[in-house]
């Protein structure tokens, strides 16, 4: 009934959730262990290992189509992007200003949904995980500009994914209404800001995503050549950003209060957040590109049960009245199990073989090309042959 499915290139992904996850445990030791968690300071340092790690490997990139490596080791032993080889003679549909442009907006959005993410905390009492529970609503975005937008199929197990993903999301905004406290602090407005917050900013997301995929679909643009200007751009962005609320007072009151050994321990901490970033977006990019922005945003929520469990576990959420509401745990934890095992599904990790299901995924299409391959035809054998 189910199949687990050995998709190609299955390690850029796979490192993808490697270095996201390693940069969210960092942020997380950061705020537990040295007391400081303004994400304002992480903007800028996000956008600049962005900028960073593209200009690097794309650098390295030139370096190596220098010296001919490719004729050598041919387009797919790289990283499979046969356009590192063919930059040159690609043709791309749209002008260099208009990349140029789209990119800066894709910064922009990227600017705009960080902003937007880092104020839902504001919110006395509501529940820390419920921006990231709401996740598997970007996978359906992203599905809808990939369809309507970038014109790109999508298979009969993927649309049964989505529905089920679209009811598992209304089932949680209708039990957070139901579980949470609402007060003078915490009232039902309140609520709904919050998850209009979350939808507007997965709304952006999800348009980064569709513009990148475009560029990398439609102009051949090298995702590292992409990251760098994106990078180059949202650092800009968050440093006029800064200007109005800066956040680098923070830094200042941190050495002051904290001395200079923490003030250093920190320092170190934000430089290998940087490092962490461009690991996490140079492989984000890889995936989108390989892959479908789907297939990069689902594994931002695959791993949501297990830190739900910490969390509840640690009595840090899901909380009534200061004490552990196990209802509202275990109603949530099932809803992410079926979102994080649909998000599996949907990117063809997992199969299943039940409703004709499995029909146009990548596996049972490999096999009857396969198999279409071995066929014999009776008009091609020679009847005089024994």
């Amino acid at each position: 009934m189910i199949k687990l499915a050995a998709r190609p290139n299955l390690k850029y992904p796979l490192q993808l959730l490697l270095y996201n996850e390693l940069r969210n445990i960092e942020a997380i030791l950061v705020y537990s262990l040295l007391k400081f968690g303004d994400s304002l300071v992480f903007t800028p340092l996000m956008f600049l290992g962005e900028f960073l790690s593209g200009l690097i490997i794309y650098l390295y990139q030139k370096k190596l189509v220098k010296k001919n490596i490719f004729k050598v080791a041919g387009p797919d032993k790289y990283m499979n992007l046969e356009l590192i080889k063919t930059e040159q003679h690609l043709k791309k549909i749209d002008s260099i200003q208009k990349i140029i442009f789209i990119l800066f907006c894709c910064a922009l959005f990227d600017l705009v949904q960080f902003v937007l993410a880092i104020n839902t905390p504001q919110f006395i009492n509501v529940s820390a995980s419920v921006s990231s529970r709401m996740g598997g609503f970007l996978t359906i975005f992203d599905a809808l500009f990939y369809y309507f937008i970038l014109r790109l199929p999508i298979f009969r197990h993927q649309f049964f994914c989505l529905i089920i993903i679209g009811i598992c999301i209304v089932l949680i905004i209708i039990f957070e209404f139901i579980f949470q406290e609402v007060s003078i602090f915490l009232t039902y407005g309140h609520l709904c800001q919050v998850f209009l917050l979350s939808f507007i900013c997965q709304f952006f997301s999800a348009m980064t995503d569709s513009n990148e995929k475009y560029l990398f679909e439609y102009d051949n643009v090298n995702p590292f050549y992409a990251l760098m200007f994106e990078g180059f751009f949202g650092f800009l962005f968050s440093f006029c950003y800064c200007l109005y609320e800066n956040p680098f007072k923070v830094l200042k009151d941190y050495k002051n209060n904290k001395g200079n050994s923490n003030f250093g321990i920190l320092i170190f901490c934000l430089i290998i957040f940087i490092i962490l970033s461009g690991l996490k977006n140079s492989f984000r990019v890889i995936t989108t590109k390989v892959y479908t922005p789907m297939t990069t945003t689902s594994l931002d929520y695959i791993l949501n049960p297990i830190y739900m469990s910490i969390d509840f576990a640690l009595q840090e959420d899901f909380l009534s009245k200061g004490e552990r509401n196990y209802a509202y745990f275990f109603i949530n934890l099932i809803i992410s199990l079926i979102i994080s095992f649909l998000g599996l599904v949907y990117n063809e990790f997992l199969i299943l073989f039940f409703c004709h299901l499995d029909k146009d995924t990548h596996l049972q299409i490999s096999r009857r090309g396969n198999l279409d391959g071995d066929i014999i035809y009776l008009e091609d054998v020679d009847p005089d042959d024994d």
